[in-house]
Formats: structure tokens, sequence, C-alpha cells
């Protein structure tokens, strides 16, 4: 069974690197135009309620131009909808996705990813697959963006909510009243808290045990971090009555947990980030190696030697000169002497 599915990744793999370019734009619209929908369908009245054919002629554009085009494309597409709602709150979320950009984004548009990935796939129930799979392939450096998500997925919430009462609120002569109930909306909010402790810790827990020195360390990971997210969901709606939904949550969990490790057994890469030792024996001696990831060595403790043929030979020829010298000032000291004694006797 292994083997067949071994031999399947390794068709599916080539078959993807033979058309690199045609399937990686191809992805690119799908998933590009799949989330400027998905985050759109937040919001039944907004501006692009009835012009949905604007997606795929943006996704066709995403598609053969730099993965730069599609963030800026799906931002600009919440902030356009948000801001038929209110322009405070389209304004306020604009400035936090740059900020994060400043302080973040730069890094690695790997951040990128998991920060529109949240908000995206919570609309389809389906926001336990970000910190699961990420932390099979990530670091911690990108929990900042997991954190910028779950900010971003509950402010585009409370902006549908804030929807239901924008008549109301409409009348209120403050100015800056959406934002308030925009904060109001995530104080109060319980699952806010919630995902920020579950996700966050989930990322973390699958991420240490997945570089753990030990045999099948990403597939025991996956299992022991699903067990937490569940642990830590029901816990929550015990002791909060977040009025969760067991069924639903189950199967969820349960989904994300094959999601995982699907992912897991396409990529199946060697992880060089951690220290690794190995030992062996013969006859005579045991032998301990260890291999250390070079970015992990200090510029002055790391000492790499390099011997070419040419220079090789430069160092026989040196050496060649070195020892002619020694001999011949040897001799000279011999004869120096010689003639010294002769002239003594």
């Amino acid at each position: 069974m292994m083997a067949t599915l071994l031999i399947w990744r390794g068709r599916i793999r080539y078959f993807f690197e033979k058309h690199y370019l045609i399937l990686r734009g191809l992805i690119k619209a799908v998933v590009a135009m799949a989330t400027m929908m998905l985050l759109a369908g937040r919001f039944p009245e907004g501006f692009f309620s009835d012009k949905y054919w604007i997606f795929p002629a943006i996704a066709v554009i995403c598609g053969v131009t730099p993965d730069a085009v599609s963030i800026l494309a799906v931002v600009a597409v919440v902030g356009i909808e948000v801001w038929q709602i209110s322009n405070v709150l389209a304004i306020t979320i604009l400035l936090m996705i740059t900020i994060f950009f400043l302080l973040f984004g730069r890094k690695a548009k790997e951040q990128w990813y998991m920060l529109l990935s949240v908000p995206t796939l919570s609309v389809c129930h389906m926001g336990f697959s970000v910190p699961m799979v990420s932390a099979l392939f990530a670091g911690p450096s990108m929990i900042p963006a997991l954190i910028m998500g779950i900010i971003l997925r509950f402010s585009l919430e409370g902006v549908a909510e804030y929807t239901a009462t924008a008549q109301r609120v409409a009348g209120d002569a403050n100015y800056l009243a959406p934002l308030q109930y925009l904060v109001d909306y995530l104080i109060s909010n319980r699952s806010f808290l919630v995902a920020l402790i579950v996700y966050t810790l989930t990322f973390i827990v699958i991420y240490y045990l997945r570089r753990a020195n030990f045999r099948h360390a990403p597939q025991i990971a996956i299992l022991v971090g699903a067990i937490v997210l569940y642990t830590m969901e029901m816990i929550s709606n015990i002791i909060w009555e977040l009025e969760l939904n067991l069924i639903l949550t189950s199967v969820l969990v349960i989904a994300t947990m094959a999601i995982a490790y699907v992912f897991q057994f396409m990529h199946i890469s060697l992880d060089y980030h951690g220290t690794r030792r190995l030992q062996f024996e013969d006859d005579e001696y045991y032998y301990y190696v260890t291999a250390i990831p070079k970015y992990n060595v200090a510029v002055g403790d790391k000492v790499i030697t390099r011997i070419l043929p040419e220079e090789l030979e430069e160092e026989k020829a040196d050496l060649k000169e070195e020892v002619e010298k020694v001999l011949a000032e040897e001799k000279q000291q011999s004869q120096s002497q010689s003639q010294s004694e002769e002239e003594k006797q």
C-alpha cells in the first residue's frame, strides 16, 4: 500500500514539475478567485454583491503576475467591501494590515499567505487547518501572521455584525461609533480569545514535536496537535459556554488531521534546520557525528578549508621550495663549520 502511494506521489510530483509554470499560474488564479469570493461573501450587500464577474478577470491577472499582485488584489477587495459599510472601519483594517506589513510582512511572503488563509478558511469552518498544516513546514516566525490573521478574521465578522445595526448607528452623531462598535465586539467576543490561545498553542506544540529527534515525529505531532486543539476547544466550551456544535467540531478536527497528513506525505522533505546526531561503529572504534546547520554557527567560529587540485599543486611547490631552502641553509652551515675547524687546525 505504501509503495503504491509513493509511486503515485512521484508521478504527481513529476507531472507538476514538468508543467510547473502552467499549473502554478492556474492554481494561483483559482486560489485568488476563491479567496476573493469567500471574503466578499461575508457582505451580502457589499460592492461586489452583484459584480462577481469581476473576480474571474482579476484571477486571470493574478495567475500571470507575481504573488504580490494576488495579495494586493485580495486586500483591495476587502478594503472596498468594508468601505461600503464604514470608511472608518475600512481605514482601521487597512491601517492594521499596513502596520503588520511594516513590522513583519516584508520578511517572507508566507506571512501573507497565513494572514489571508485564516479569515478565508474560517468562512468554510476550516480555520483549524491553518495552524496544524503551517506548523509542519514553518517556524515560530509565522506566529505574528497567525495572530494577525485571527484578528482580521474576527474584525471582518464584527464588520458583518455591524451591518445589522448600521441603520441604528447611522443616526449617531459620533463619527467613530463604528470603530467603537468593532472594539467592543472584539473585547466581548470570547471566541476571539479562545482562537488566539488555541491556534497559537496548537502551532507551538506541532512545531516542536515535529522537530523532535525520534521516529515518525511529524505524524505524532499532527496527532498530538489535534488532541490539544480539540481538548482546548472543549474546555473553552465548558468554561465560557460557547455553544459549539460538538459533532461538527469533531468532524472538522478529524478532517483537519487528514489534510495535515496528506500535506506531510506529499511533502516529506528532509529537515535541515535542527542539529542531527549519528552514531555508528566498526571492529575497533565507535564514531559519533554531529551535524549543525551553517547558519547556527557564528562567522568567527566557522572555519572552512577547501583544497582544490590547483591549490594542492601550489602548496606542493611552496613546500618543495621551503624544503630546498632549509637544506641549502643546513649545507651552508655545515660548510662554514668545516671551514672554521680547518682554520683552527
